[in-house]
């Protein structure tokens, strides 16, 4: 699709978006913001492109979709080596951390695994419809809906799913992984995964997947989150 795209380069990105849209008007903003994410990302996993990323801010999902090339609206997607497409209107600002961690994350590697990636990258939002991760992890626990990780590494099973139990889960996990093991092992892991992700585990964890998964869920059990969390979530959920 041919558009005139204005472009405004900074620091370490060249933002492509429309004249007179909801993304000229706050690109300042947005600017601010992505440059903060890249710095913080780039600062956790200790590596640094060496190219800007070209970020095109659409007017909608429909737009996204379309540029994507198979016309299924989204509100974003990253596309090696270092393009991000994403919606920026008056109710949607798909903004923030999330792709930038795919383009940068995959100088390392690019796993197999959807539940690998697409947690690394929700580690770094921290969120999933501004409700903390490890929240939505706990809700579920408590009412017997969580998914099966080590099910989820076969991306067959991760897609069967919707994304608001695919998404929190893999952002919480990556982060108990992170924050237990530190950020040079999973790297370690992230770089040589496998079409079979257990293997890679043991070598790296000494420790098989399935135990690192009843670690993480015991953790998880025992945190206590706020009446007005459950709340938002279960309003999400409806």
């Amino acid at each position: 699709m041919e558009k005139n795209w204005i472009t405004r380069e900074t620091e370490n990105y060249i933002f492509h978006y429309n004249k007179e849209s909801v993304a000229e008007r706050n690109i300042e903003n947005i600017i601010n913001t992505q440059e903060s994410c890249n710095k913080y990302i780039t600062k956790v996993l200790g590596i640094k492109l060496d190219k800007k990323i070209n970020y095109f801010l659409c007017a909608s999902r429909e737009e996204v979709g379309e540029l994507y090339g198979d016309n299924d609206p989204c509100n974003g997607f990253a596309r090696m080596p270092n393009e991000i497409y994403a919606v920026y209107n008056e109710n949607i600002k798909c903004i923030g951390c999330h792709e930038d961690a795919h383009i940068i994350s995959y100088t390392i590697a690019r796993p197999k695994q959807a539940f690998i990636r697409e947690g690394l990258a929700m580690y770094f939002d921290k969120m999933w419809w501004g409700i903390w991760n490890e929240a939505w992890v706990k809700y579920y626990i408590d009412n017997n809906k969580l998914p099966d990780i080590c099910h989820m590494m076969d991306d067959n099973n991760f897609f069967e799913y919707s994304c608001e139990f695919t998404y929190p889960l893999a952002g919480a996990f990556i982060q108990y992984l992170i924050n237990t093991y530190g950020i040079e092992r999973f790297k370690k892991l992230y770089k040589n995964l496998e079409e079979d992700a257990f293997g890679p585990f043991n070598k790296f964890y000494g420790i098989n997947l399935g135990d690192i998964e009843k670690e993480f869920i015991d953790y998880i059990s025992h945190m206590k989150i706020n009446e007005k969390v459950i709340e938002a979530i279960e309003k999400e959920l409806m």
